[in-house]
């Protein structure tokens, strides 16, 4: 365990902090990507975030708002629609807070996370019905808010549908009219470049780099 967590924590503050949750984040450690050091300093993100508050909620949550601005200004996930998305994929639940576990648990998938657990992830994104499959007007949706965005024509719905089209062709593969989680993941394995194909949900690698770089830099000595 290192022995300070952050030089910029008051270290009576810092030594309450890991006293109180010391034992939680051995708990959270084990579901993630993360060895006990790396949580710490994961835990230390979280409870700067957390002291933008002059009363939180509690010591272990954090507003929901917050952490969308984490994702949008320190991993540059920034499309608006996906974001909402990407808040149902990460917690389910309808508290607008996120508690440490959350928190660590999607650090761990954008900053370590295995393509398995990404392709879960960005199906639960994508999949706006919660039926474990994606229709084609899914489909169309998603599609739709995103070349919108992309292209300035005015008229993107042709192009869309026939987008739908090659996605369906390509990627239902018991062609029974619908991309299961199975068609999703067993295509992805195969070419993992259809991963974020309905939407961006996931930080690019450059904006990882930057984040561990200016949040983590201990990790490289760890």
């Amino acid at each position: 365990m290192s022995a300070s967590l952050d030089s910029a924590l008051d270290p009576m503050e810092e030594i309450r902090f890991r006293k109180k949750h010391g034992a939680m984040w051995i708990d959270i450690q084990k579901e993630t990507h993360f060895t006990f050091d790396e949580l710490e300093q994961i835990m230390v993100i979280f409870f700067k975030i957390q002291k933008r508050d002059e009363k939180p909620a509690a010591s272990d949550l954090i507003p929901r708002a917050h952490f969308r601005d984490v994702l949008h200004t320190g991993l540059g996930m920034t499309d608006t629609y996906m974001m909402e998305r990407v808040m149902v994929a990460l917690d389910r639940g309808t508290s607008p807070f996120v508690t440490m576990a959350t928190f660590a648990k999607a650090m761990s998938l954008y900053l370590r996370g295995d393509l398995e657990e990404r392709i879960k992830y960005a199906f639960t994104c994508y999949d706006l019905l919660g039926e474990g499959s994606l229709r084609r007007e899914t489909m169309y949706q998603l599609m739709k808010k995103s070349l919108a965005k992309a292209s300035r024509d005015d008229d993107v719905e042709e192009a869309v549908k026939e987008l739908v089209d090659i996605m369906l062709k390509r990627m239902d593969l018991d062609l029974d009219g619908v991309i299961n989680f199975k068609d999703f993941h067993d295509c992805v394995m195969k070419t993992p470049s259809l991963l974020e194909s309905l939407g961006y949900c996931l930080p690019e690698r450059s904006a990882v780099y930057s984040f561990i770089a200016t949040w983590c830099p201990a990790w490289g000595k760890m």
